[in-house]
């Protein structure tokens, strides 16, 4: 009897230790599909961050490793969703006519820097756009932006009417109808074969902020850029998880997670990229490069030239549900109240 007893008390332990074991949090490590250089912020810095805080967040449970070569760029999207990989960094305007609302934070005559853009626009996400649904089967972690565009060329311009003609590669979205408004040769090519095409004489400049300056070697081709104070342009992206991937991780990871994402995450990141802007204003002094400030003049002609873009992609907006003049206005707004911090 008392050895049955002492049977069922260590079988009990064994239950007991056995439940605990398999409660804890199961170690998971997330693929990041990248798609840019190794040094590239994404890859140098954001990345390794984000890892770095989930797994302090978790206990070591949760962590990230990218991976590069899973897909091409305009391919991340559907690769996340699609479950190849975990998680990316995405373009929208590569995968034209999935995302639409996205376009507002890509628009001309708006100033600010990565980290004011990139709040502004998470915001404007969270306020107006999230509920149209357009990103299916994917967790949107943070929406931001690089900093500010500029024209970038192999000869000097110093007006958007020289650009009239020139052969510049242009990343889609909203630099898509900048491009034709000022009446370029428009060249399609994702971001990593820019230093291609431009050496290879395919295109003669590219539409393209400091950062790739060094990112993408850029400095090492285009001597020149045209840089309007105003706002030229800004790219849109997004920092996304695969839905099943979210919802399979234990409450306490999809709690660290959501402690992550957000305005604070797209802060961040606009921080890094501010940085980033910085190495490749760096990068582009070193190679001999030559900045151009538009003028008065020039930057009243291409507000001019580009008043038809905004308009047409608020009608876009619109069409989706959103209020694109409100949320046009709210993102604005945001960036002001950003730039004041």
């Amino acid at each position: 009897m008392k050895y049955s007893k002492l049977i069922m008390s260590l079988g009990a332990i064994a239950t007991s230790i056995g439940f605990v074991a398999t409660s804890a949090s199961a170690e998971k490590v997330l693929t990041v599909a990248s798609w840019a250089a190794p040094f590239h912020t994404m890859n140098e810095n954001v990345f390794p961050w984000m890892s770095s805080q989930l797994q302090s967040c978790t206990g070591g449970s949760l962590s990230m490793k990218v991976e590069y070569g899973m897909a091409p760029p305009p391919a991340m999207y559907d690769t996340v969703r699609d479950g190849v990989a975990d998680m990316s960094w995405i373009v929208y305007g590569y995968t034209p006519g999935k995302f639409v609302n996205t376009m507002i934070a890509e628009l001309p005559g708006i100033p600010g820097n990565a980290r004011q853009k990139s709040v502004a626009f998470q915001k404007t996400h969270e306020k107006f756009f999230a509920s149209a649904g357009e990103a299916k089967g994917v967790e949107i972690l943070a929406n931001y932006t690089h900093g500010p565009g500029m024209a970038n060329t192999v000869n000097k311009v110093t007006s958007y009417k020289e650009l009239e003609g020139v052969k510049m590669r242009i990343g889609g979205g909203v630099a898509n109808a900048i491009g034709t408004a000022l009446g370029v040769a428009g060249v399609g090519a994702p971001a990593p074969k820019v230093y291609e095409i431009i050496s290879g004489g395919v295109a003669d400049g590219v539409f393209f902020p400091f950062e790739t300056m060094h990112a993408f070697k850029i400095a090492e081709l285009a001597k020149f850029s045209l840089q309007n104070p105003d706002g030229m342009y800004t790219t849109a992206f997004g920092l996304i998880m695969n839905s099943d991937t979210y919802n399979d991780l234990d409450a306490k990871q999809r709690g660290c997670v959501d402690d992550m994402r957000g305005v604070n995450l797209a802060r961040t990141v606009g921080w890094f990229w501010d940085d980033a802007d910085s190495v490749g204003a760096a990068a582009a002094a070193a190679s001999g490069h030559e900045l151009t400030i538009a003028s008065e003049a020039e930057r009243a002609y291409y507000k001019n030239a580009t008043a038809g873009v905004t308009t047409d992609v608020l009608e876009k907006v619109t069409s989706k549900g959103v209020d694109g003049a409100a949320a046009l206005a709210y993102f604005i707004e945001q960036v002001g109240i950003e730039s004041g911090n």
